[in-house]
């Protein structure tokens, strides 16, 4: 299962066009479009707003064996021209100074960029990154329902130094569905990934001594699902996963340990 996650409906209106996705009426906390084995939520502006849109539509399908995403949208930058394309690879929240790393597994075909998540919008851009609102709250939200490897940020530049074309709808629009062919390639990779990882499988006795470690709430149980599933099948083994937390005495160290280890991983993929 796929998700797309938009601020703006002018964002996601090439992805909605493209796959032909049809809106829900019967939900209504988040305007929704839906596909054979895909979403697209548009969560509203800002951090707050991108990270409650992706934890509903995590809960909405909470039973899927695995979810992939996607963030959608633009960003301004200092030194890019308008219209430029960037697969991220480091979100960092201005607020907190915290870094996240999306962890493609398969040599990127878009050029690579960090990007800076504000609070407010801002003209004081830096020459090292992209510039946006909603890019941390995806991605921390993302990361509790699945690893790094499936999630993935694409930002096109609709502001910068020079010109300032993000509040252009149409422009916006624009901008993105010239680049819908790439975003599509993209996405094609990572609905293949998904299915091995849904179809992945870890020792039903391993995690049933895990889960008799601690207590465990639902929402670090699906966290914590994620990072075993993970964790076992790239031969780390259970023995010594479960080796490592006999030292955590609670449920959130335990977690904490295992994100350390599955970041780690994942950055010599």
């Amino acid at each position: 299962m796929l998700i797309w996650v938009a601020a703006l409906h002018c964002e996601a209106s090439p992805v909605i066009d493209f796959y032909r996705l049809k809106k829900s009426h019967r939900d209504k906390a988040f305007d929704l479009y839906l596909g054979d084995d895909m979403a697209c939520i548009v969560s509203g502006v800002g951090k707050l707003a991108s990270a409650a849109a992706s934890a509903w539509i995590a809960a909405r399908y909470r039973d899927e064996a695995s979810l992939a995403w996607i963030n959608i949208g633009t960003a301004g930058a200092a030194r890019h021209d308008i219209g430029a394309i960037f697969l991220i690879d480091k979100i960092v929240d201005a607020e907190t100074a915290k870094s996240y790393f999306p962890a493609p597994t398969s040599t990127p075909l878009l050029p690579g960029s960090a990007c800076l998540t504000l609070a407010q919008p801002s003209r004081a851009y830096r020459e090292d990154c992209l510039f946006d609102m909603e890019a941390c709250g995806f991605i921390s939200s993302a990361l509790r329902f699945s690893s790094a490897e499936l999630i993935r940020c694409i930002k096109v530049v609709s502001d910068n130094r020079h010109a300032e074309t993000g509040r252009n709808r149409e422009q916006v629009s624009a901008l993105i569905r010239h680049h819908i062919e790439s975003i599509e390639r993209q996405a094609t990779d990572l609905l293949a990934l998904d299915d091995e990882v849904a179809a992945l499988e870890f020792p039903a006795e391993s995690w049933q001594r895990l889960l008799a470690m601690a207590h465990f709430t639902q929402t670090q149980q699906n966290r914590l699902r994620v990072l075993w599933r993970y964790l076992c099948n790239r031969n780390l083994g259970p023995e010594a996963l479960l080796q490592e937390l006999s030292t955590r005495k609670t449920a959130a160290s335990m977690i904490e340990t295992l994100e350390r280890i599955s970041y780690s991983d994942s950055e010599t993929l």
